[in-house]
């Protein structure tokens, strides 16, 4: 009886920590996504940096702004590390271990974002948005890479990257759902966990307006990218079969 009613506890515990951290992801991509693709232009009057007074406070926020994105890039990595996994795993919470590394990875997220220095007085390009073509064309391309990656988190299996999936799974008595899949797609997994690299290129490096800030985000995240996604022929022979394979099913 007492089995039962701490096995009932733990499951509501984890429903809560499942939903809290899907509603939070969901959240913080909402803000990502504004964050990385909104083309207000607040300050009208960006021009490049010509007194020794404004150069200072541009390196002190692009020093931030370092900083704030290595505090993403270690919790990111740190908490992907088998070493991280295996204490999960000896907690027995193994199956609230993808939940636990989107909260995380999320707050990580709110946090770069809600202290991010911009530098408008300091840009390389810009373009005028108020254009109605150019804002299309800026607006177009984003949300093409926007559907690029999510549809290609929803083709990967949604549920299992949000980790309700792992919860189901445990509260049914069932194994881990990554045991049910091929070893090409787990292999292809463990080397780009996130889709696409393509669609996240053009979110960082095509926007109207490039400030210094904006070029130190995208060089510190594309090379992030490029270290951590390491496909392989494999990988990549895996992806066009699987692409081509979904395209008959929605056919």
């Amino acid at each position: 009886m007492l089995i039962d009613f701490l096995k009932m506890i733990s499951n509501i515990l984890s429903v809560i920590v499942g939903a809290s951290s899907f509603v939070y992801t969901c959240y913080i991509l909402c803000k990502l996504t504004y964050f990385l693709s909104s083309q207000n232009d607040e300050n009208e009057s960006s021009h490049m940096l010509k007194d020794d007074n404004a150069t200072e406070t541009t390196l002190q926020s692009l020093l931030l702004d370092m900083l704030l994105v290595t505090i993403f890039v270690f919790q990111h990595s740190l908490m992907a590390n088998n070493l991280t996994k295996q204490i999960f795993s000896r907690l027995n919470i193994e199956h609230l271990s993808r939940s636990i590394y989107n909260l995380c990875t999320s707050a990580s997220l709110q946090f770069l974002i809600n202290n991010w220095q911009q530098t408008p007085t300091a840009t390389i390009w810009k373009f005028d948005t108020s254009n109605e073509l150019v804002y299309m064309l800026f607006s177009g391309l984003h949300v093409f890479a926007w559907s690029i990656i999510y549809s290609g988190c929803i083709m990967l299996d949604i549920a299992e990257l949000c980790g309700l999936k792992q919860i189901w799974y445990k509260m049914s008595n069932r194994s881990n759902p990554l045991d049910a899949k091929s070893r090409e797609l787990c292999r292809y997994m463990r080397h780009m966990r996130h889709p696409s690299f393509t669609g996240f290129l053009l979110i960082l490096w095509i926007y109207p307006i490039m400030s210094v800030d904006r070029v130190l985000l995208a060089i510190l995240l594309t090379v992030y990218m490029a270290l951590l996604w390491t496909i392989d022929s494999e990988d990549y022979n895996y992806h066009v079969k699987y692409f081509k394979q979904k395209q008959i099913e929605l056919s």
